[in-house]
């Protein structure tokens, strides 16, 4: 039985932003669906930001259209769209209580007093604040301001909620921790969250759905586990986590390299991807799943033999560099009974490396959004994985 989709909360359709002759975010179509945790990613400077900035209104789109909740909002200011937002600078009244920071929005709305005090209890109990109501922001951590912001802008009932980069200012190990609680506050009011970062771990951590998005186009949506497996493009592949992206050819149905020969690759998907026998390709091949073999004799038919260049120990696994016939790849090898081989062997020492066909993803050696994409539309709501199309 089919699942039926979600409302759409936030829909764009042609959407372009340009300053002068510097064109920031490309023509696109986007669904975000109603509920969902939605993440824009990409690098510094890819347009994430301009495209938030034009759903909230602070930015007019150059062509195309903004829908929230069905209705046309593209002229709409920002105070009359269903919308809030949380900035990494968390802007409190320092003034003010946690309580009446959080109760700010519903003063202004004149709220009824009793209505007021139950939202804002709830919005505080929410975020497991409930007993920092009289407390000043200045006598929180960095989390529980974090938490504050959040509560204030949830406690209105928005129909969407963007949030800028709002961990940036929070130590590493506090960003872990609000990654899952704002995962968790986000399911328990069932409101849309749009997430901006450039940070793969927490959109991997806390979203439905993942926008990649380079030079002002959205390359791919998708779930986070089928960005990781599944990437769509080369930038993807290389973009998301740590990814072997090995250059070959297409040579009778095979990924042949210039120094190790054929490689494993699931070469059956090329075709889907109308490459030929003759095209130059890249396979990718995430580090956790290439097997390092420290007994080169052992290893099995078709591994590809090399020497350790590097190796980091991490703890829970080590980081290896193994120089194999021309190509450069980096392997995780947990730490147990191969990691304690591992342990024992010194760089330069000769090894094998291995990966099942499965693991090697083959993709066009040149993203095919690369160059000029004016005046093309990149549709990216169809399917699980979608490209961003470009001419």
């Amino acid at each position: 039985m089919t699942e039926t989709p979600a409302p759409v909360a936030v829909r764009l359709r042609g959407i372009t932003k340009t300053f002068g002759s510097n064109t920031v975010v490309r023509p696109l179509d986007l669904d975000i669906r109603d509920g969902e945790f939605f993440s824009i990613l990409g690098p510094s400077g890819c347009g994430k930001t301009t495209l938030m900035r034009m759903i909230t209104g602070f930015e007019s789109p150059t062509d195309g259209s903004v829908e929230l909740a069905g209705r046309d909002v593209s002229k709409v200011p920002t105070r009359d769209r269903d919308l809030n937002m949380l900035f990494q600078s968390y802007a409190l009244f320092p003034h003010l209580s946690v309580y009446e920071n959080v109760a700010f929005e519903l003063r202004v709305r004149r709220t009824p007093k009793a209505e007021l005090d139950t939202r804002v209890r709830e919005a505080l109990e929410l975020v497991r604040l409930a007993d920092f109501g009289d407390r000043k922001p200045n006598e929180l951590s960095g989390g529980q301001r974090q938490r504050v912001a959040l509560a204030r802008a949830v406690v209105g009932r928005p129909a969407v909620v963007l949030l800028d980069e709002p961990l940036g200012a929070l130590d590493q190990k506090l960003r872990k921790e609000m990654q899952f609680e704002l995962k968790r506050m986000q399911r328990e009011v069932g409101i849309t969250f749009i997430y901006v970062t450039h940070d793969q771990e927490e959109a991997l951590t806390m979203s439905d759905r993942i926008a990649v998005m380079s030079e002002g186009r959205v390359l791919q949506v998708a779930s986070p586990i089928d960005i990781y497996d599944a990437p769509a493009s080369r930038f993807v592949a290389g973009f998301i986590g740590s990814c072997n992206l090995i250059p070959a050819r297409l040579e009778a149905g095979r990924a042949v390299t210039s120094g190790a020969g054929a490689i494993p690759a699931d070469t059956a998907e090329a075709a889907t991807r109308g490459l030929a026998d003759g095209a130059e390709v890249v396979v990718a091949v995430r580090p956790e799943r290439v097997t390092l073999h420290a007994d080169p004799a052992a290893a099995p038919a078709g591994a590809v033999r090399g020497v350790i260049s590097a190796r980091v120990f991490l703890g829970d696994e080590w980081t290896v560099h193994v120089d194999a016939q021309g190509l450069t790849l980096t392997v995780q090898v947990p730490s147990g009974e191969t990691g304690a081989a591992l342990a024992a062997l010194a760089d330069g020492a000769e090894v094998a490396v291995s990966w099942t066909t499965a693991a090697g993803r083959i993709l066009p050696a040149v993203d095919q959004t690369s160059g000029d994409a004016a005046g093309a539309t990149a549709t990216v709501t169809a399917g699980p994985t979608s490209e961003g199309a470009a001419a």
